[in-house]
């Protein structure tokens, strides 16, 4: 019994020398603050990025106007070969409806052709303004002492507190970035 006595004022002592540790290395460790940002709201609602989202959504009609005409050949020529088929020989048939499978891949392959241009196209337009975003996110950061900013669709994130959200602020800088550069090669 008077052994476990003894032992009490060491592991007081113990535990005061770990709470003053602790104690320290939490006033020694850095502030930490965390922000996040809506990148494609930044995109969608930034003067560049809209510019940018014109062009592409122009380039996305024409494209999908020249489709849609060369869709409505192809269901015309269908419908020829519908109309005229029982009155075709068997030969001739098989030619028509040659002819309009090869057609209808041809569309096929022009669709994918399609996609992969809007995709390149859109990577063209959005790179310098992603590029110049992340300057202008960078530069917040440095300002406003982030230690860390985070996309808000990353996966992975459930919850936001709308206090932590900079993506308004970093719309504002980037549109005057952007109108501030404007102006510099207007002269």
């Amino acid at each position: 019994m008077k052994s476990r006595l003894s032992l009490i004022p060491v592991l007081l002592v113990f535990l005061l020398t770990a709470v003053l540790c602790c104690s320290v290395i939490a006033e020694e460790t850095a502030q930490v603050k965390i922000a996040v940002i809506n990148m494609q709201k930044v995109v969608r609602k930034s003067v560049a990025g809209q510019k940018a989202m014109e062009k592409l959504n122009k380039k996305l009609q024409n494209l999908q106007k020249q489709l849609r005409a060369k869709q409505d050949e192809i269901n015309a020529f269908k419908q020829d070969i519908e109309k005229k088929g029982p009155l075709m020989n068997e030969a001739a048939r098989a030619e028509k409806e040659r002819e309009y499978k090869k057609a209808f891949r041809d569309l096929q392959d022009e669709k994918e052709d399609a996609q992969f241009e809007m995709r390149q196209a859109e990577t063209k337009s959005m790179e310098p303004i992603l590029k110049e975003l992340e300057k202008v996110v960078s530069r917040i950061g440095e300002e406003g002492g982030y230690t860390l900013i985070l996309d808000k669709n990353m996966p992975g994130i459930y919850f936001i507190n709308s206090d932590v959200d900079i993506t308004e602020e970093v719309i504002k800088a980037y549109d005057n970035q952007v109108k501030s550069k404007n102006k510099k090669d207007k002269k």
